[in-house]
């Protein structure tokens, strides 16, 4: 994990991608919203392209890098989480380290009912690790789910030049928001914890154990604990690329044998000239097979389909694995799909041990000759001038592959399949319904269906509120009433007002809290309430202004009766009550986190013109004594429903809902 902040405003623009940076006021000491967390490749294009823009410029004057471990020690930084939270994580993490970490993460935050974290860099920048990286990750989603309240799980992956990746976790349970640019120091705080796979070929034990079993041991799982048919990968192919690729096949009675030789690096692909020899030897060893080629190569014959262009997705050659019957490729992602779609498989391994990939039972890897001798021997990747220097010898390899072994092995695999046909089905994974990327759910409210937000907490301070507010206008409005609702959040009370209201009533309602507001006119018009005018703005003050405020996110934790659940803050509007000069007003209704005292001065020409029943909560008790005395300067008779914490009963009192009657009384509240 990297951080970094620029001195001045920069607009990084490459790969179908556009992201804004603000410039810090120092680069020695910046602000949180100038503070960036880099997603895949973005420090390095950012580099690049800071010199391209000022080829002069210092470059410590322009860019500062922030190390991982001065990020950690930021106030209100996620806690990490895995093998990562460890300076020595090969000697110091303990097994299932990640339950320890999650009972400790809960027990610092114990009124916590949702837990959002965040993987950073995904689980690799290729399709591969990503893939190995979803199986794994659906073991650690299970001990997140019995260790936490309710969680939910984003992935920050880069700026790549497509959108494979993303296609690849999109429709995967437990992961809810996939991002493609970091986030600044402030847009963190949403997160209580998070896990770093940043620079994933240089972390600990990479290469060196099982990949799977790899990454379940950086997330802080016991490889050991898990089944081995749980560690096996799993594949959503969605039927229309199914039988796009069904129709694009040639009809064949044979075998069909897709061949890849492509890896996302050439230490671990096929060179060309043992390509052609190993689709010679198919076609003129295992006459009745037909073979699938994933690349343009000059090579002809009728037995012979190239598929690059019926597989313009990961959705379409997940669906070719399903139409073939057998799989020779190099070490890539074709192989870790066949062992989802149970398709039988032989890799050539260029530069990893056999051992890596022990868990797919129709998979059989063959070592490409003297592969341990070679320079690129262990590694995943090489440097383009060391390659320039191996490329030569690798070739020579190529050369000395038997490719009578390989069809063995790959008619090994097949008959294995045959024989036991019912026990390798395709593995499906579920894809979660639309819903689940929602950020609201529905309740029914006074018999009326509206949505809240998916993570607001039950709160019984804001139903007690609510209840009150919707008895108090039973009590005093009727059809034709303009009823007044400052505060309104996404409409629990206001939509029943407006209701009773009727429409030749009026509802004037305000909401300072953007996706709160939004949410509310969502509401109202589905609910098919016309006489009803919302207005995003803080209804205080004297005149027009603008002030800034917690942002409140929907997808996050947040009480009801809270202004935000952001450090991050946004420009909000304020004008007062009286600004809007009601004619009438039969109700009105202020809720927080409005500040009640000074929204109520501002509404004082509407007090004193329409006198108004009037329900102000929830505030503190301490405060009852001045709202008390405001609304007796106008001649208001105030009454005072004392509320109690029942979990600290010797507290006593500790807040009130205050119901204000205006001079005569002929309202005869309740």
């Amino acid at each position: 994990m990297i951080g970094y902040a620029v001195s001045r405003p920069f607009a990084l623009s490459v790969r179908g991608q556009r992201k804004t940076l603000k410039a810090a006021p120092s680069l020695e000491t910046p602000t949180a919203d100038t503070v960036y967390i880099s997603a895949q490749w973005e420090i390095d294009m950012l580099q690049q392209a800071l010199t391209e823009a000022w080829p002069q410029a210092n470059k410590a004057e322009l860019l500062r890098i922030i190390s991982s471990a001065t990020l950690v020690r930021t106030a209100g930084f996620p806690v990490l989480l895995g093998a990562g939270a460890y300076a020595d994580p090969e000697h110091q993490s303990p097994p299932q380290c990640l339950v320890l970490q999650l009972r400790s993460l809960k027990a610092a935050q114990p009124f916590r009912e949702h837990f959002r974290l965040l993987v950073i860099n995904g689980f690799g920048s290729n399709l591969g690790d990503t893939m190995i990286g979803l199986t794994a990750f659906r073991q650690v989603l299970s001990v997140l789910c019995a260790e936490l309240p309710a969680v939910s799980v984003d992935l920050m992956l880069g700026w790549h030049k497509d959108d494979r990746l993303e296609r690849l976790v999109r429709n995967v349970e437990g992961i809810d928001t996939v991002l493609t640019q970091g986030l600044s120091l402030a847009e963190m705080s949403r997160y209580q914890g998070i896990f770093d796979t940043s620079r994933l070929l240089l972390l600990p034990r990479y290469g060196k154990m099982p990949m799977v079993d790899w990454y379940l041991w950086w997330f802080g799982i016991e490889p050991s604990q898990v089944a081995a048919a749980d560690k096996r990968n799993q594949v959503a192919i969605p039927a229309e690329a199914d039988r796009a690729v069904a129709d694009c096949l040639t009809p064949k009675a044979g075998p069909r044998i897709l061949v890849n030789p492509r890896a996302s690096v050439l230490l671990r692909s096929m060179p060309e000239s043992a390509l052609r020899r190993l689709i010679e030897h198919i076609l003129s060893a295992w006459p009745e097979a037909d073979v699938l080629l994933t690349h343009q190569m000059n090579i002809h014959s009728p037995r012979l389909q190239f598929v690059s262009k019926i597989t313009p997705t990961v959705d379409h050659l997940a669906a070719l694995l399903t139409q073939v019957d057998g799989l020779i490729g190099v070490d890539t992602y074709t192989q870790h799909l066949a062992d989802a779609t149970s398709t039988p498989s032989v890799t050539m391994m260029a530069s990893m041990e056999l051992e890596v990939y022990p868990y797919y039972p129709l998979g059989e890897s063959l070592l490409l000759p003297g592969a341990s001798q070679l320079s690129g021997w262990g590694k995943a990747k090489v440097a383009p001038s060391d390659w320039a220097a191996a490329s030569s010898h690798y070739e020579m390899a190529w050369e000395a592959v038997d490719f009578d072994a390989v069809l063995s092995a790959l008619r090994r695999m097949m008959a294995k399949k045959q024989a036991s046909y019912r026990a390798y089905p395709i593995r499906f994974h579920p894809e979660p319904g639309p819903e689940r990327k929602l950020s609201t759910r529905q309740a029914v409210i006074e018999g009326m269906e509206l949505d809240i937000p998916i993570r607001q907490r039950e709160d019984p301070l804001a139903q007690l509120l609510h209840q009150t507010v919707i008895g108090l206008g039973k009590q005093v409005l009727a059809r034709g009433d303009t009823v007044v609702y400052l505060g309104a959040g996404a409409g629990a009370a206001a939509l029943p007002l407006a209701r009773m209201v009727g429409g030749q009533g009026r509802l004037v309602a305000f909401e300072p809290r953007r996706e709160l507001y939004q949410l509310l006119c969502a509401n109202l018009a589905r609910a098919g309430i016309r006489h009803a005018e919302a207005h995003f703005a803080m209804p205080e003050g004297e005149g027009y202004a603008v002030r800034e405020i917690a942002n409140l996110s929907m997808d996050d934790e947040y009480l009801p009766l809270s202004m935000g659940n952001s450090e991050q803050l946004e420009p909000i509007v304020c004008w007062p009550l009286d600004a809007r000069k009601i004619e009438a007003c039969r109700l009105l209704t202020v809720c927080s986190p409005l500040p009640l005292l000074s929204v109520l001065q501002g509404a004082g020409n509407t007090i004193r013109r329409c006198q108004p029943v009037i329900v102000a909560g929830v505030l503190y008790w301490r405060d009852v004594s001045r709202l008390t005395e405001f609304l007796a300067g106008f001649g208001y008779h105030v009454r005072t429903l004392e509320v109690s914490d029942s979990a600290l009963p010797e507290s006593g009192i500790q807040y009130a809902i205050l119901a204000a009657e205006p001079p005569g009384g002929t309202a005869h509240i309740n």
